[in-house]
């Protein structure tokens, strides 16, 4: 009886272990590939160049002529749990410097800036943070008058959490394992 319990406890610990784990998918591909992600325009009319990918994406923020502010935001769901981490590389057009067009990052509806207001000279960074499987997550540019110049931003070095190949196997293993048990059982039982 003892022994039994120790083997389902220990196959519940390998499968939340397999559950638990996840890989990187390196660029704009598989998982991540554009047709992934979902361009959406707020009171803007800004878009997205994928012809870097995989290794990059350009996101160019809204100007539209002094409508107020607006959002331009490309996001996709979290195919994991595990860490975004990707380059950025921003610049503005806009002849009141960085202040009217922020770029950041969305997570689950919020947007956090990664750039600095107040400057008109390009810059630069490299920033992660967490997500969890399904969660929503993307880049955005903001714009507060929508005049004036637009920013620009091109994102490169993307990485993000996609659930390992092993995952898939393990729980197959584990299911053949369990099938061969109840298998074993009945024909002890029938025999």
């Amino acid at each position: 009886m003892l022994q039994k319990f120790s083997l389902a406890v220990a196959g519940s610990v390998v499968t939340v272990g397999l559950l638990g784990s996840s890989a990187m998918a390196a660029g704009f591909s598989g998982e991540y590939a554009p047709s992934e992600w979902t361009l959406t325009n707020t009171n803007t009319n800004g878009f997205v160049n994928t012809s870097g990918v995989p290794g990059s994406i350009s996101l160019t923020g809204g100007n539209n002529g002094g409508s107020g502010f607006g959002q331009t935001a490309y996001t996709t769901a979290a195919k994991a749990s595990g860490l975004v981490s990707f380059n950025w590389d921003y610049t503005t057009n806009d002849v009141d410097g960085s202040s009217f067009d922020p770029f950041g990052y969305i997570l689950n509806g919020t947007f956090t800036q990664l750039t600095s207001n107040g400057l008109k000279t390009p810059q630069t960074g490299n920033f992660s943070f967490a997500v969890l499987q399904g969660d929503t997550f993307g880049f955005a540019v903001n714009t507060t008058d929508n005049i004036l110049g637009a920013a620009n931003v091109v994102i490169s070095n993307f990485a993000a959490p996609v659930p390992e190949p092993a995952t898939v196997a393990g729980l197959l293993a584990i299911g053949a394992l369990g099938a061969g048990a109840i298998k074993r059982k009945r024909q002890t039982t029938n025999g």
